[in-house]
């Protein structure tokens, strides 16, 4: 009697025991069990301007974690870091810290001013992201819209890192969700370009064309492995102008030696594809996203170099 008694007694503390190590849960609103929430520190200054903040998202545990930055879209004057869907919950789940960014807006956040923005955030998170459980050697971009032509010009052009203190090879590889404009020229030499265009890029050729990634692309620069997804577009019909431009970009990183591919995710349209994100139903974005990742973080950070020589 006795021994039993003793048996039991051992057996419940060592199931509470792995209960009280086991990460906190919460509900799901639908019945079910999730993983909590990550931890978000708000409003983190990494610059002086009012702009220049960030969030970051934290999983449980220890890590170093690999790092997500995301850039937000919104046609370059609208947006903010705090929409993010379901990406922080997402890569949580993943072990992934996640950090959203700010940055100028239009007016005062005319080219160069946004993508100078999104080089001294970069630069700031591998600078400070170990105190976060992050590991800087593990840091990727991601951007929708807008902020996926700033994440593909940062990651193209080195002179915005390296004003920062840093240079391209911090950046193990780029997300980009479903931006045109690769090519600014090309959309502003349209019949009907959209004024928005002009606003931020303004209307002399050599700036335009300076702000466009693909003009950046060359062998031997350290330039990231790219992920280009692309969508139909606004509306219901598909707009191929979509799928050429982000197939143009991919085909000129190849040719450069640099890793890229391209998701056709015309089964959905601008917005769909920014708030899909994270999805578990998500297979063809998010799983292509995850599989890609996955594959470049089982690479070395110095294998890069060698693969586009």
């Amino acid at each position: 009697m006795k021994s039993t008694l003793l048996a039991t007694i051992v057996t419940l503390t060592l199931l509470c025991s792995v209960w009280l190590s086991m990460p906190p849960l919460a509900a799901d609103g639908k019945g079910g069990r999730r993983a909590v929430r990550p931890v978000r520190h708000r409003d983190i200054a990494y610059g002086t301007h009012r702009s220049q903040r960030l969030d970051i998202y934290v999983p449980p545990g220890t890590g170093p974690f690999p790092v997500m930055v995301y850039i937000h879209g919104g046609g370059w004057q609208i947006g903010d870091k705090r929409g993010v869907q379901k990406k922080p919950a997402y890569f949580s789940e993943q072990g992934w810290v996640f950090v959203s960014i700010n940055y100028r807006l239009l007016p005062e956040g005319r080219h160069p001013a946004n993508v100078s923005d999104v080089a001294a955030a970069i630069a700031w998170v591998h600078d400070h992201i170990r105190r976060y459980g992050g590991d800087p050697d593990a840091l990727f971009i991601m951007g929708h819209s807008a902020g996926a032509h700033l994440a593909g010009l940062v990651a193209t052009d080195e002179r915005y890192l390296k004003q920062a203190g840093k240079s391209l090879s911090v950046i193990r590889g780029v997300v980009a969700l479903d931006t045109q404009a690769w090519d600014i020229p090309e959309l502003i030499d349209r019949p009907s370009p959209a004024p928005t265009y002009v606003r931020v890029f303004g209307d002399d050729p050599d700036v335009q064309r300076d702000a466009s990634p693909i003009t950046h692309v060359a062998a031997d620069r350290d330039i990231p492995p790219f992920l280009i997804c692309y969508t139909r577009g606004m509306r219901r019909t598909t707009n191929p102008r979509r799928r050429q431009q982000a197939e143009a970009f991919a085909a000129a990183l190849r040719k450069a030696g640099v890793e890229a591919r391209t998701v056709d995710a015309t089964d959905r349209n601008h917005g769909d594809i920014n708030r899909r994100l994270g999805s578990p139903d998500d297979e063809r974005v998010t799983g292509a996203m995850q599989m890609f990742l996955d594959a470049l973080l089982e690479q070395s950070p110095n294998d890069r170099s060698s693969d586009n020589s």
